[in-house]
């Protein structure tokens, strides 16, 4: 905190610090803001406009946030703004399963994305594998992680690449979890995806990882994808914050621990938050 409360008086150095926030958090308070650099409101909002100026930022009653600059980009915002406390809370939870050190695959998704914003707040050193550019450059944020995009085709509705370069990346990587978001899960065909690189790509993170976890929310159960990606028997884990008691009876028969968010949640204290 002193670091950054000595830089308040630098307008580069403290929206270099803004725009850090913005891009980790998605959205910001000038009240926020204002305590985190020390400077005074009336600051905050001059270093807003400028950066709303430079096209970074979108400006808001009472604070701001990352402004969308492609129409994928928009899209994906709609999808973050859906279901936002259900996804804190699972990537909260699964921020849990990680340990300093560890190797991670991630693939693309708003559950993800909340995910990717837990681990850019961290203090943990990671060295993560992603096939999402927007995930990619909230993670590289932070100096602790050690971020490698795929390379290959990427693709305008998700930011997401895919292809066999990305495919032919994943497979030189030994990771210690792969935690990913699916479209649709069901208890025959595991997680399933809409789009085939998706649902190639983290196929071959779920096999190059020791331990396979899928991200899901409510309302990924009981919808059917057009392709299997992970299979039934490639997942270790599910991190969720509810899930079907039919589901979760069929479940009970298989390997798979379920990790119920909103408990995991109460248990921190943090499920108001």
């Amino acid at each position: 905190m002193s670091d950054i409360q000595a830089n308040r008086r630098n307008p580069i150095a403290r929206r270099r610090i803004l725009k850090r926030e913005l891009a980790v958090r998605g959205a910001v308070s000038v009240a926020e803001l204002s305590d985190l650099v020390g400077a005074s409101p009336v600051t905050i909002r001059r270093d807003l406009l400028a950066l709303e100026r430079e096209g970074v930022a979108q400006r808001s009653y009472g604070g701001a946030a990352m402004r969308p600059v492609r129409p994928a980009e928009e899209a994906l915002a709609v999808r973050e703004h859906r279901d936002v406390e259900e996804k804190r809370a699972v990537a909260r939870t699964a921020l849990g399963l990680i340990k300093p050190g560890d190797t991670l695959f991630l693939n693309d998704g708003s559950t993800v994305m909340a995910l990717a914003r837990e681990l850019a707040a961290t203090e943990l050193e990671l060295f993560i594998v992603t096939s999402a550019v927007n995930i990619a450059h909230v993670l590289i944020e932070n100096p602790r992680i050690t971020v490698c995009l795929l390379g290959g085709f990427v693709r305008r509705t998700s930011l997401a690449t895919g292809g066999p370069f990305a495919e032919s990346m994943v497979e030189q990587f030994n990771a210690d979890l792969a935690l990913l978001s699916c479209d649709g899960f069901g208890p025959t065909e595991g997680m399933s995806f809409m789009n085939s690189d998706d649902a190639a790509v983290s196929r071959r993170m779920a096999a190059r990882a020791r331990r396979c976890v899928g991200l899901i929310i409510h309302n990924k159960f009981g919808r059917t994808a057009r392709l299997t990606g992970v299979p039934i028997g490639e997942i270790d884990a599910i991190v969720t914050d509810a899930m079907p008691s039919d589901l979760a009876a069929k479940l009970a028969r298989s390997d798979i621990d379920i990790v119920d968010a909103r408990r995991a949640a109460q248990r921190r204290g943090d499920a108001s938050h």
